[in-house]
C-alpha cells in the first residue's frame, strides 16, 4: 500500500508569532496588573454543567480523561487499560458529536471527529465544565450534538512551585506485579513581575498485563497492550496594563501502543501518535469597560502510524498527518443595558490538510459564526438566544447549516427553572467522506446529521445541597453509519431521557456527596429496516449513575466512588446485549508530611468485577496504585 508522506515546515509556527508579535502592546516596560472592577447584573445561565476543578481532580487521583467521564456519570466506550482507545458518549450520541474545547479551541480531529483522550495531563488542567446536550451558549465553536466538555488549563501561580510525583500500580498478576509507573514533573510560578509560568512532563509506561475471565469462562491474561507514552504542557502569560495578557501554550503528546485485539484475537496491532497543539491568545478583559476581548490562533498537528498485524512479515500499515491553522475570536459584551444584556459574539475558522495512506491528500476549510444574546428583564428571569451558522469545504463538498438555539431561565432565591430547545447539526468527517482500506470506503454524497432537541430542567440552589434534574427529547436522522462496506445515512432515531445531579457538604465540609446520571431510551425509527424498526440503539445505556463520597480529615482526604453502566445491546438487531456492570473505587492521601511529602494510593474496581464496555473487548479487574508526590517548594 503506498504511503504519503507530508514534510514537516515550521512556516505556520512562524506566521502565526509574528502575527501576536505585531498587534502585541509595545510599552510592557511600564504596565502594572490591575485586574478592572466591573459590576454589572449578569444573565444567569441557561445551560447546565457539571463543574471539576483541579483540587477535585487532585484529590480523587484521577488518571485520564477517560475516568473523568466515568467519574461524571457518562458512558465511556473503552477498549481495555491505561493509554488505549477511549471515547465519551453523552445521551446515547457517540463521541464524534461531543466537542472537547480547550482553552477556547476546539480540538475535535477533522480526519476522525474524536480527540484523544490521552493527549492531555490530568495535572495541566485548572477546570473541567461538561456540558450535556446541544444547547450551548459559548460561542468558542459550534457543533455539540452529544454535548461539550470545556478544559480550562492552569497558566499562573503567584508562587514558585516544583513538585515532583512518582507511582506505580499494580493488577495483583503474579506473573508481573509491578505493572505500570507513572512519573510527573510539575514547574510552575513567576518569571517576571508580570510574567508566569506553568510547565509538566508526564512519562508512563503501562504493561497492562491483566487477569481476566474469558467467555468460556476460563482465567486468561490480557496481552500485546503495551503503552509507553509521555505528556508536556507548557504554558507563558504576561500581563499588560489593566489586565491585558497576551499567552503562549504547548500541549504536546507521544505514544508507541500496542492495540490488541478481540479476546481472542491472534493479531495484535501497533499504533504510534504524536500530538501538538500550539496555541496564542491575547485577551483584552475590560475593553472600555463595556465587553472582553479574545484572539487566538492555534497550530494543531496530529500525526498517527498504524500497523495491522505486528506478528506478520507482510502486514498493512497506514500513516496519518492532519495540519490544522485555527483562528478563533470571541467579544463579550457584558455590561449593556446597566448589565441586563450580554452579547456575545465568535467566530472560528480553520484550514486542514490531511496526508493519509487511506483518505488520500485533501484540504478541508471550515468555520463557525455564532452570537447568543442575553437577556434579563428582572424577576429572575434570563431569555438566552444563541445562533449559529456553520460550513464546512472539503474537495467538491460543500456543507452549510444554520443552528438556532433559544433558552429561558427562571431563577428564584432556592429553585432555578430551564427550558431550551435547539438544532443540531453534525458534518461528515474527512474518514466518512474519502476512506479507502480493509474492504471499505468512505461516500462523498453523504449529507450531514441533523436533529431537534429540548431540554426542561429543575434545580435547587442556595440549599443545604445542590441538586438538578432534567427532561430531554431529541429526534435525530440521516445518522452516518458504517456497514455494507460504505458510510451512509441510513437510520432516524427518537431519544427521551432523564439527567440528574447532586451535591452536598456536611460537618463543615468534612463530609462531600456528588451524583450524576442518566437515564435513557431510544428507539429507531427506520421503517426501511423492519428488523430494527423500533429498536434500541447498539451500545446506548439504559442508565449511567456515579456516586462520590469524599471524607475530609485533618491528616487525611478519601474518596469513594462507584460509577454503573446498565444493559447495551450489541447490535441494532437488540438480540444480544452486555451485562451491566459497577465499578467502585477508593483513593486515599495522607496529609503532606513537614508541608513537602504527600503519600497516595488508589484501588480501581475493588469489587474485581469482570466485566466489557464494548463486546469482546476485556477490562481490567483489581488493580492498586501506590504513589508520592514531593514539593521542594
Amino acid at each position: 500500500m503506498k504511503r504519503h508522506v507530508l514534510r514537516g515546515s515550521n512556516s505556520p509556527l512562524i506566521f502565526i508569532i509574528l502575527i501576536f508579535l505585531f498587534f502585541s502592546p509595545l510599552n510592557s516596560q511600564e504596565a502594572e496588573i490591575i485586574l478592572p472592577e466591573v459590576t454589572t447584573y449578569l444573565p444567569s445561565s441557561v445551560e447546565r454543567k457539571i463543574v471539576l476543578t483541579a483540587e477535585m481532580l487532585e484529590a480523587e487521583h484521577i488518571e485520564s480523561l477517560s475516568q473523568v467521564i466515568e467519574r461524571c456519570g457518562i458512558q465511556n466506550l473503552s477498549y481495555g487499560a491505561y493509554g488505549l482507545e477511549s471515547k465519551p458518549s453523552i445521551r446515547g450520541f457517540t463521541d464524534e458529536t461531543v466537542r472537547v474545547v480547550i482553552d477556547g479551541i476546539c480540538v475535535n480531529n477533522a480526519q476522525y471527529g474524536t480527540f484523544d483522550f490521552s493527549a492531555i495531563d490530568i495535572s495541566a488542567i485548572e477546570k473541567i465544565e461538561i456540558i450535556r446536550g446541544g444547547f450551548t451558549e459559548g460561542v468558542e465553536d459550534e457543533g455539540a450534538v452529544g454535548g461539550v466538555i470545556y478544559i480550562t488549563t492552569k497558566k499562573t501561580d503567584l508562587k514558585n512551585t516544583l513538585s515532583v510525583e512518582e507511582a506505580a500500580k499494580t493488577f495483583f498478576n503474579l506473573n508481573l506485579p509491578l505493572d505500570s509507573v507513572f512519573q510527573k514533573l510539575l514547574f510552575s510560578g513567576k518569571i517576571g513581575e508580570q510574567t508566569f509560568f506553568n510547565s509538566g512532563l508526564a512519562c508512563n509506561y503501562a504493561q497492562n498485563l491483566f487477569l481476566y475471565i474469558n467467555d468460556k469462562n476460563v482465567l486468561s491474561q490480557r496481552k500485546d497492550s503495551q503503552v509507553l507514552d509521555g505528556q508536556g504542557n507548557l504554558a507563558v502569560t504576561h500581563y499588560f496594563k489593566n489586565g491585558n495578557n497576551i499567552s503562549f501554550s504547548d500541549l504536546f503528546y507521544a505514544g508507541n501502543k500496542h492495540i490488541p485485539g478481540t479476546m481472542y484475537s491472534q493479531t495484535p496491532g501497533l499504533q504510534r501518535d504524536i500530538n501538538n497543539n500550539v496555541l496564542i491568545s491575547l485577551s483584552n478583559p475590560a475593553v472600555v469597560n463595556l465587553f472582553n476581548l479574545k484572539n487566538s490562533i492555534s497550530w494543531q498537528y496530529n500525526n498517527r502510524y498504524y500497523r495491522e498485524n505486528t506478528k506478520a512479515i507482510y502486514s498493512d500499515e497506514s500513516i496519518h498527518y492532519i495540519n490544522t491553522i485555527k483562528y478563533t475570536g470571541t467579544a463579550d459584551f457584558y455590561s449593556l443595558a446597566g448589565g441586563r444584556i450580554q452579547q456575545l459574539i465568535g467566530i472560528s475558522a480553520d484550514y486542514t490538510f490531511l496526508d493519509s495512506t487511506n483518505d488520500g491528500k485533501h484540504n478541508q476549510l471550515s468555520g463557525v459564526g455564532k452570537e447568543t444574546f442575553k437577556f434579563t428583564p428582572g424577576g429572575g428571569w434570563t431569555f438566552s438566544l444563541p445562533l449559529a451558522v456553520k460550513f464546512c469545504f472539503n474537495d467538491n463538498n460543500c456543507n452549510f447549516a444554520f443552528v438556532p438555539k433559544a433558552g429561558l431561565s427562571l431563577e428564584l432565591s432556592k429553585v432555578q427553572f430551564t427550558f431550551d430547545v435547539y438544532r443540531m447539526v453534525q458534518f461528515p468527517n474527512m474518514d466518512d467522506l474519502f476512506w479507502e482500506g480493509s474492504g471499505f470506503h468512505g461516500n462523498p454524497n453523504l449529507k450531514p446529521e441533523s436533529g431537534w432537541g429540548a431540554d426542561l430542567g429543575f434545580a435547587l440552589r442556595n440549599c443545604p445541597f445542590d441538586a438538578s434534574v432534567t427532561v430531554f427529547s431529541n429526534y435525530y436522522k440521516d445518522k452516518i453509519q458504517w456497514g455494507s462496506g460504505t458510510t451512509q445515512n441510513i437510520s432516524s432515531a427518537f431519544y427521551l431521557g432523564v439527567d440528574f445531579s447532586l451535591g452536598a457538604q456536611f460537618w463543615n465540609g468534612l463530609l462531600e456527596i456528588d451524583v450524576n446520571g442518566e437515564y435513557l431510551y431510544n428507539r429507531l425509527l427506520d421503517e426501511s429496516s423492519p428488523h430494527t424498526y423500533g429498536k434500541r440503539i447498539m451500545w446506548t445505556p439504559d442508565f449511567v449513575c456515579s456516586l462520590v463520597f469524599g471524607l475530609n480529615f485533618e491528616l487525611a482526604k478519601i474518596r469513594l466512588s462507584a460509577e454503573y453502566t446498565g444493559n447495551r445491546y450489541t447490535e441494532n438487531m437488540n438480540l444480544y446485549k452486555l451485562d451491566p456492570y459497577l465499578l467502585v473505587n477508593l483513593a486515599a492521601e495522607g496529609a503532606p508530611i513537614k508541608g513537602k511529602f504527600t503519600p497516595f494510593l488508589k484501588l480501581d474496581n475493588l469489587l474485581n468485577w469482570n466485566y466489557q464496555a464494548i463486546d469482546e473487548y476485556p477490562m481490567p479487574g483489581i488493580s492498586l496504585t501506590v504513589g508520592a508526590r514531593y514539593k521542594f517548594f
